[in-house]
């Protein structure tokens, strides 16, 4: 006897998709296979009905708790609700505008996330502007990753990244940067006098992004450090970033997001302020450059940078484009996009697809293969994805607020059926976890 059984799934595995079930008791999985659901009894029994079945998603890349930035109702119990919603079972938030650069701060906001998160999760330490901070403390309190900038608003210079590279390497952890060189912002920004929409992806040139990855790239060789390039834009910046992957000489992670491989800057008159986001939308041959590094993996993972805001406060761009904070709400929907626009257009195969939102990240993240793979003993994180032809709505979703940049989009499929530590956690969208049920992952240094 197991606590919960699914049968008749497609389940997804590195060279391809199996027919097979999936036993689970006590949390994790024991028996996965052609007619397991004949040798075991359950509790529960879950008929995937053919649905293709992948292991719960992980999100290394998102924004969902800043007490001192979002307004009530944004916090890490609404958006890892989202983020189930939409089949991801593990996420590691990133500082917004709070820094989380001591071991106190670090341990403070675990604690209130312990109590708020509705999937497991992990946190990064930044957004770091000065290198003299407590890194051994803060790796023990259990994360391995710091994050800083080359851009305003938490920009570091040059002398501070290349230390803390140094120190943060040396400890066994990794730096994550976000890549865009200030000055060629600062030129750019300059010469716009308007306040429409239309104009702030001019404000953010693709050289600024180039750049910046050329530069860490070599810092981080330099200081011997493993680098993580967060939300890669453009396909040229893929390039970039992966003449450091050939070298070889430190391990180099690159990431993108996507809002990069699903708008252009063409988009903008349309959508204006909704897709206002940091690094800026790039050019429609950029986006095409883009899926071809996802495709042939130059980018190692996607992730979904999500920003949480309401819609009104999203609306006040169509006056002055300045006015809202950059970011966009997707970790509830990036699974369906890449798996309508992706899969579904054979842009991407599904073993590929598991990497790149599923293995890749949770490798990324230390948790591997505890989380992201569907084995006998790991954590039952599973997603079942249904084929179904719909236009998308804010309106069918978890996020609170009120919007999404997909709104009117035809996908083709849809999360139906989430488990996350062997408990269903969300079916069609609707949320059956409760805040408190996600565990803290304390994550280990690299060495």
């Amino acid at each position: 006897m197991v606590d919960r059984l699914i049968t008749d799934a497609r389940i997804v595995e590195s060279t391809g998709v199996t027919a097979g079930d999936i036993a689970i008791d006590d949390g994790t999985i024991a028996a996965i296979g052609p007619e397991v659901g004949q040798r075991y009894d359950a509790d529960d029994r879950v008929d995937a009905d053919g649905m293709v079945t992948l292991p719960g998603v992980v999100d290394v890349h998102n924004h969902m708790h800043d007490e001192a930035l979002f307004p009530d109702g944004i916090d890490f119990d609404s958006q890892t609700a989202s983020a189930v919603a939409g089949g991801v079972t593990t996420v590691v938030e990133l500082p917004t505008q709070t820094p989380v650069t001591s071991p106190e701060a670090f341990r403070e906001k675990r604690e209130t996330c312990e109590e708020l998160s509705h999937v497991d999760f992990g946190l990064v330490a930044g957004n770091v502007e000065d290198a003299a901070i407590d890194i051994d403390g803060i790796l023990n309190e259990g994360t391995r990753d710091f994050k800083t900038f080359t851009a305003e608003p938490y920009l570091a210079d040059d002398a501070t990244i290349v230390e803390l590279m140094a120190e943060v390497g040396a400890a066994g952890g990794k730096v994550r940067v976000h890549c865009e060189t200030q000055g060629i912002l600062d030129h750019a920004r300059a010469k716009i006098e308007g306040t429409n929409p239309e104009v702030y992806p001019d404000s953010r040139p693709l050289e600024a992004e180039l750049d910046a990855i050329n530069r860490v790239g070599w810092f981080a060789e330099y200081a011997d450090c493993p680098l993580h390039v967060v939300h890669v834009s453009s396909g040229s910046g893929a390039r970039e970033g992966g003449r450091f992957k050939s070298r070889a000489n430190v391990p180099v992670t690159l990431e993108t997001c996507p809002h990069y491989l699903a708008f252009s800057d063409d988009d903008v008159e349309e959508l204006g302020p909704f897709l206002k986001v940091n690094p800026s939308l790039k050019s429609s041959d950029e986006v095409e450059r883009l899926w071809d590094a996802v495709q042939d993996g130059t980018i190692d993972l996607v992730a979904s940078e999500h920003f949480p805001t309401y819609r009104e406060e999203r609306e006040r761009g169509w006056e002055d484009i300045w006015e809202p904070y950059a970011g966009l709400p997707s970790i509830e929907t990036m699974l369906e996009f890449l798996v309508s626009e992706g899969v579904h257009e054979d842009r991407l195969t599904w073993p590929r697809l598991a990497e790149l939102v599923c293995a890749r990240p949770a490798r990324e993240a230390g948790v591997y293969p505890q989380k992201g793979s569907l084995r006998v003993g790991t954590d039952a994180d599973v997603v079942l994805l249904r084929r179904d032809s719909y236009e998308v709505s804010a309106d069918d979703l978890a996020f609170v607020g009120g919007w999404t940049p997909y709104e009117g989009r035809q996908w083709t499929a849809r999360v139906d059926t989430v488990i996350a530590d062997g408990e269903v956690a969300a079916r069609n969208h609707r949320v059956l976890s409760s805040p408190g049920d996600g565990d803290f992952l304390a994550r280990e240094p690299l060495r």
